[in-house]
């Protein structure tokens, strides 16, 4: 038999095969009938949705859509919501619990309420290996085997309230988000059964002035070609504030969420650094035993955290070394997490000791960087602890992207490229204090040489940096930066004798 190499067929012929081909690929996947509430409202409509979405990515499926009973025939039939599943549910399950369950007649999945039925479409695909993170989702490496059985999932709250609290606090906060950038992160929050939002409570310190990112600048590639720095829906007109703030709390609506005055008795759990500092920072988080409010700033930094939180919320026999193993190894491969942990922990060292040594460490302020240029006094010891144990989270994540491969590569990289600029940052923060030391010691060439080394360290930082920046918050944290760090040392650079 003689064969022909594809490239030398016909282009009607290739056509005809790849047609065929991705026909039959199609065909592999089961054929799924979703039965929803015929007077579903928007809630349940948008869960049809993300379930139809699921069943596709995770089984290739072909979906249809039935209302009120499936057709005559109808085979691997799910039924999504209360009203199509009423024979199933528990009477005790309440307005927040869900349920994913076999029946002889097909799945349910289906909630006390429509929020709930979509927490419960969620809770299926969290069960069949997808994983919500903040930047989006992540399919398992594998896809899963279909079957509509051996199904038994019920959940219900240890924690009624789980907020999420809008930060404004300057341009590395989410008050540099646009509303569909607000949208897009409150939908991965409602993945991970966030039902809450806490609006900003002092609008007049919402905006903040547009940053300049023209000319000599490090991580230009962040900001895409633009001139300024700025949120472009806001300035101090009330007005366009108002219109803002209306505008998420309408996205947080149309997720089912509710729009909360703040309650200051309600325990606040922080993300990261309190007051909004650009390093990655982490510390232990500890559920409270009611409702909670979780914030950060960097919020790409938090997955794993944030990841624990909504599986905590439900089941108490969760931990956090159990909840990165499950968030890890679905999307990323055996022995993965493991790794990760320990560049954590490294993190998680460096961060408990600057809290002890320098709280205010690398949090936005003008002098944060060259107040440090400006002080002869010898570097603190900790900064060179710093940098090893930096070091070591590097070097973890990318032993752990090694290993991974494929699947969830770049939320390592993330991690690792954060963890880069952190270690650059620290050299730059050393080299600007040894430069001062020699100024003061009227030693010309080693001032220069270390405002040379400050710059080319701090010129890294926000390069690699900008290399993951994934939202406004990145972006506006290399814009201060450019601002409070590398242009005034460019600037001292000219001021050499």
């Amino acid at each position: 038999m003689k064969v022909i190499p594809m490239f030398r067929l016909p282009l009607s012929a290739l056509l005809l095969l790849l047609t065929a081909t991705s026909f039959l690929h199609a065909a592999d996947g089961p054929a799924i009938t979703v039965v929803k509430d015929p007077s579903a409202g928007p809630l349940e409509s948008y869960a049809a949705n993300e379930l139809s979405g699921l069943l596709k990515t995770l089984f290739d499926a072909k979906v249809t859509e039935a209302k009120g009973n499936p057709p005559t025939g109808a085979t691997n039939v799910i039924r999504l919501g209360a009203a199509p599943s009423k024979d199933f549910l528990p009477a005790d399950l309440g307005k927040q619990g869900h349920i994913v369950k076999s029946t002889p007649s097909g799945l349910v999945i289906a909630g006390g309420s429509p929020v709930a039925t979509l927490w419960a479409v969620y809770e299926f695909g969290y069960a069949n290996g997808m994983r919500y993170l903040t930047s989006g989702d992540f399919p398992p490496k594998e896809k899963p085997a279909f079957t509509l059985d051996g199904y038994d999932i019920v959940r219900k709250p240890l924690h009624t309230i789980r907020a999420w609290h809008i930060r404004t606090h300057g341009p590395a906060s989410q008050a540099g988000w646009t509303v569909a950038d607000h949208e897009a992160l409150l939908k991965q929050l409602a993945k991970l059964k966030f039902n809450a939002v806490i609006l900003p409570e002092n609008r007049e310190a919402i905006s903040f002035d547009p940053i300049d990112v023209t000319g000599d600048i490090a991580g230009r590639a962040a900001f895409g070609g633009a001139r300024e720095f700025q949120n472009p829906e806001l300035s101090a007109d009330p007005d366009m504030i108002d219109r803002w703030i209306a505008g998420i709390e309408a996205a947080a609506s149309r997720l089912g969420m509710k729009t909360e005055p703040i309650d200051h008795n309600t325990p606040k759990i922080s993300l990261g650094q309190a007051q909004g500092g650009l390093l990655p920072q982490t510390a232990p988080v500890t559920l409270p035993k009611g409702d909670f409010i979780v914030e950060s700033s960097i919020v790409g930094d938090f997955n794993p955290q944030l990841h624990y939180l909504s599986r905590a919320a439900w089941d108490d026999s969760v931990t956090p070394e159990s909840a990165l193993r499950d968030l890890a190894t679905p999307i990323c491969g055996e022995g993965v997490a493991e790794t990760l942990a320990l560049g954590f922990a490294a993190v998680a060292e460096i961060s408990a000791l600057i809290e002890k040594e320098d709280s205010t460490f690398a949090v936005p302020d003008p002098k944060m960087f060259m107040e440090h240029y400006a002080s002869a006094e010898p570097a603190p010891e900790w900064w060179a602890k710093g940098k090893e144990l930096y070091g070591k989270a590097v070097g973890e994540m990318y032993r752990a992207n090694t290993r991974a491969r494929d699947g969830a590569r770049p939320w390592i990289l993330y991690h690792a490229k954060r963890y880069t600029f952190a270690l650059h940052y620290l050299t730059a923060v050393e080299a600007a204090r040894n430069a001062s030391i020699a100024r003061a010691a009227k030693d010309d060439d080693a001032w220069a040489e270390n405002v040379e080394a400050a710059i080319e360290a701090m010129h890294n930082a926000l390069g690699i940096y900008s290399e993951v920046a994934a939202d406004p918050s990145d972006r506006g944290a290399i814009a201060l930066l450019n601002e409070f760090a590398y242009r005034p040392l460019l600037e001292a650079m000219d001021e050499l004798p």
